[in-house]
């Protein structure tokens, strides 16, 4: 495992498949990994919807038009993951108490992630996260 606090590159590769897209700003700790392997995202799409958020421009190493339509596509899965959300609540399969624990899981992870940032979480911090995460997640899927 890679400690937190080490920046981890991400290798993407593009439309032309001898080339590959460096992306070193971005650092994800152990727990933003996890979370992202078992999102519905890729990396590249977390990446691709960060910068977008953040403000900057494309990458100058992919084309513009495969950086817009990766966007657009990132952005029609956030799309769904929130219509999906709305009929899961209409089906009662997530309460408003699920809600709200979803909301804390963020709201801590949050505080974590500013934590990582300065290299104050040990390794063994983050894998008692990942632990609880999972099993709060498993608890929300499992109750009814």
């Amino acid at each position: 495992m890679i400690s937190s606090g080490q920046p981890i590159k991400i290798l993407f590769s593009y439309t032309n498949l001898y080339s590959t897209l460096v992306f070193d700003e971005v650092q994800y700790s152990d727990i933003i990994r996890h979370i992202i392997t078992n999102s519905l995202f890729t990396e590249r799409q977390i990446y691709i919807l960060y910068n977008k958020s953040s403000g900057r421009s494309p990458p100058s190493k992919i084309s513009k038009g495969a950086y817009y339509r990766q966007l657009k596509q990132s952005e029609q899965k956030v799309a769904g993951v929130l219509y999906s959300l709305i009929i899961l609540r209409y089906l009662n399969m997530i309460d408003n108490e699920s809600f709200h624990t979803i909301d804390v899981i963020l709201d801590n992870t949050s505080h974590l992630m500013e934590g990582i940032k300065r290299d104050m979480v040990s390794q063994n911090d983050s894998r008692n996260v990942i632990s609880l995460v999972d099993e709060i997640i498993r608890k929300l899927i499992y109750q009814k």
